[in-house]
Order: structure tokens, then sequence, then C-alpha cells
């Protein structure tokens, strides 16, 4: 497992941050502790960052939810009502 950052995120991509080097090219999104997971495939890599897609467009609620999260380690048990409506 690699920690990172999601500095930018839309419906269908994300641009993210991370020390690690052997980041592979399909991987998943796990956010949280472990509640919500994207299926992703990096398309453009620069030194520190990835530009990703994501293989499922997500939900607009739940992009605007998700860029509205000050604290970069918190969970997402609030977004779960997001989620489900």
């Amino acid at each position: 497992m690699t920690k990172a950052l999601v500095v930018e995120v839309s419906e269908n991509g994300a641009r993210i941050r991370t020390s690690c080097s052997t980041v592979p090219d399909h991987f998943y999104i796990v956010l949280g502790n472990y509640e919500y997971y994207i299926g992703v495939t990096a398309f453009r890599r620069s030194t520190g960052e990835i530009e990703v897609e994501f293989i499922k467009e997500q939900p607009t609620r739940f992009v605007n939810a998700l860029s509205r999260i000050e604290f970069p380690l918190a969970t997402i048990h609030d977004l779960k009502r997001v989620l489900e409506v």
C-alpha cells in the first residue's frame, strides 16, 4: 500500500501526489478507512505526481463532497450519505 494525496479531482480523473516511485499503471485509489475504492489508469507522470483517469466516471455529488474535505487524512464516513442519495 502507498499513501498519496489527491491534489485535484473531477468526475473523470485526478492528480495525485506521492513519494513512491513504483506506482503501477493500473491501481485502486482507496479513500478513507477502506470506505471507497476507485479503479484508475495512470496516463501522465511527473516527479512526485501522477495523473489518473477513473475506470468509471464518479458521481458529481461525490466529487463535490470530496473536494470540500479540508483535512487530507480524514475518513469519508460523512460522505456515505452523499453516496446513498
